[in-house]
């Protein structure tokens, strides 16, 4: 059966990088670009998935689909009631994507390690008041070990960090937070994870402690975070993801001096990657071999 292949790609610009990417490898491949006027009959002959996020009532109105293959390493936005449970679910895993969150925790966690922003303060005063302080040594724990809380962790380490990593099924989380300076959240968000980040959590932290986030916003509630901050339990935070997304002008959070916000960019998967891993699959698929990278429906990841 020649694959329909629905493509879920909220960014154009990023749809169709991924329409060229796939051409390449597979010209005879026939691409479908969701619109919200996708009519009954074109979606009846969908049968394989690729994107971010179905849109609500979509899952249930594909009767031919037979795998839906993640682009993001979270894959909760796929998750959704209406996917009828024998469909398999996949995802693309891509060592570049973890290096690059990895390089955006070290500069995060550097900044507020060293000071930094107390001499872009000083700055507009033309002040060149000097703060010395000794290379950092904090305790760093990252929550989700898997493969980018791996790379979190080596990195930091090679930076100088003391680094543990924290899995559900390990120690209790309140008594691994009071061992970390500073939390890196790289959990997949599931039912049990979903505002595991709340006051109760946030006061188990030392004093003075940071929070960097580039898991998804439902793990912190955030008008916690907000009082941790104003209460000088947390020293700040630095959050690329958030609840709400785009995150609207109006929310709390863009006016909490102690927190960097960055709009979901810490990496991207590379278009080539996901291609190349979307190929292999699809090859999977019609040989009837096991997908590449499956996804655990019961445990969301």
């Amino acid at each position: 059966m020649k694959p329909v292949i629905l493509l879920l790609v909220p960014m154009k610009p990023m749809e169709d990088g991924l329409v060229a990417a796939l051409s390449a490898l597979r010209p005879d491949l026939e691409l479908l670009r969701w619109r919200a006027d996708l009519g009954e009959a074109e979606l009846a002959r969908v049968n394989v998935v690729l994107g971010w996020a179905f849109p609500p009532g979509l899952a249930g109105r594909l009767p031919a689909l037979r795998w839906v293959c993640a682009m993001a390493a979270g894959v909760e936005k796929l998750l959704v009631p209406d996917l009828p449970a024998a469909v398999p679910i996949s995802r693309i895993v891509d060592p570049d994507q973890a290096l690059g969150i990895a390089q955006y925790v070290a500069a995060v966690v550097l900044d507020h390690a060293r000071g930094l922003a107390r001499y872009r303060a000083q700055a507009p005063q033309r002040d060149w008041t000097r703060h010395p302080m000794a290379a950092a040594r904090h305790r760093v724990g990252v929550l989700g070990y898997g493969e980018v809380g791996r790379e979190v962790g080596r990195v930091l380490q090679a930076l100088g960090f003391a680094v543990q990593g924290w899995r559900r099924d390990g120690s209790a989380l309140h008594d691994f937070l009071r061992g970390c300076d500073i939390v890196v959240n790289s959990l997949p968000l599931t039912p049990a994870t979903r505002g595991l980040l709340d006051a109760a959590a946030l006061a188990a932290m030392p004093r003075g402690g940071y929070l960097v986030n580039i898991a998804r916003g439902g793990h912190v509630v955030e008008a916690d975070l907000i009082a941790a901050l104003r209460s000088g339990q947390l020293a700040g935070a630095a959050l690329d993801v958030q609840q709400r997304e785009p995150l609207p002008a109006d929310d709390a959070l863009w006016a909490e001096p102690g927190i960097t916000i960055t709009p979901h960019i810490a990496a991207q998967s590379s278009l080539a990657t996901v291609a190349a891993q979307f190929v292999a699959g699809l090859d999977a698929l019609a040989g009837g071999r096991p997908l590449p990278n499956p996804v655990d429906r019961a445990r969301g990841y």
